[in-house]
């Protein structure tokens, strides 16, 4: 029994001696050289996606939580007709193109000989091959957009991230443009930081951020890469951006301090 009553008292003694040398180290930072500034988490891309076309969901390869590569497929709508449509204009192309084919190495031939030919003969064979020329074009051109028609049904992720909402299940109708499918974030972070715009030429690329989630001062500092040119002419705010590690979700908000660095130009 005073063994687990010592182990308690260690434990609650080791809390407060953390906690004061916590706030110690921000007493600390509060005389530094340092600006107080607060923060959000944010992904360094982030999307709402939804389709370029309308349909019922036929299938979803990805759920909340999916790590996904760009170009990654993440769901499909039916789409029977326009299948049928690509594979009869591809099989449509293939003939045209034979036969254009055939007819081009024709007029070669008639083309190279034709001061020994009659104008009517010649002028025949030319205006076949332009004729078959003009319908390959008109095939590749029904080709491409029952491509692109079939293209349309199905989603594809634009870049690498993780999938934060699904707004769509199998056998749901979408439209065009204003449904959304998903959301999805990249695994990449950026910590947007705010403080005193009259800072603003005090604050530069470089300085180290300390600070707080939840008032726990953080052991790794960030340090600022990129300082935004404007203010925001509402909190007269001015942003600073650092980069964080990939295991702080979005969403995280917290302060802390800039310290600025004693070497200035």
């Amino acid at each position: 029994m005073k063994t687990w009553i010592f182990y308690i008292m260690s434990a609650v003694l080791m809390l407060e001696l953390k906690a004061e040398s916590q706030n110690m180290e921000s007493q600390t930072l509060e005389s530094q050289n340092a600006v107080y500034a607060t923060f959000e988490i944010r992904a360094q891309q982030s999307a709402l996606l939804s389709l370029s076309a309308n349909g019922v969901v036929e299938f979803i390869a990805v759920d909340v939580g999916s790590i996904v590569e760009k170009g990654d497929r993440l769901l499909s709508l039916k789409a029977k007709d326009l299948k049928e449509n690509l594979q009869v204009a591809k099989a449509s192309l293939e003939i045209l193109r034979a036969k254009h084919s055939f007819i081009l190495a024709q007029f070669k031939r008639y083309e190279k000989s034709k001061s020994a030919l009659d104008v009517n003969t010649f002028e025949k064979v030319q205006a076949e091959y332009k004729a078959s020329a003009f319908e390959l074009k008109r095939a590749e051109a029904n080709y491409a957009l029952q491509k692109e028609l079939l293209d349309n049904t199905i989603l594809y992720a634009p870049f690498r991230g993780i999938i934060t909402q699904k707004f769509v299940e199998v056998g749901d109708g979408v439209g065009a443009i204003s449904s959304k499918a998903f959301a999805l974030e990249s695994l990449e972070k950026k910590a947007l930081i705010y403080f005193d715009s009259r800072y603003f030429n005090a604050v530069k690329i470089g300085d180290i951020f300390r600070y707080k989630i939840d008032n726990v001062l953080q052991d790794v500092p960030l340090k600022i890469k990129k300082i935004y040119p404007s203010i925001d002419k509402n909190t007269k705010k001015a942003t600073a951006e650092g980069v964080v590690e990939n295991t702080i979700p979005s969403g995280i908000f917290g302060d802390g301090f800039i310290i600025l660095s004693p070497n200035r130009d």
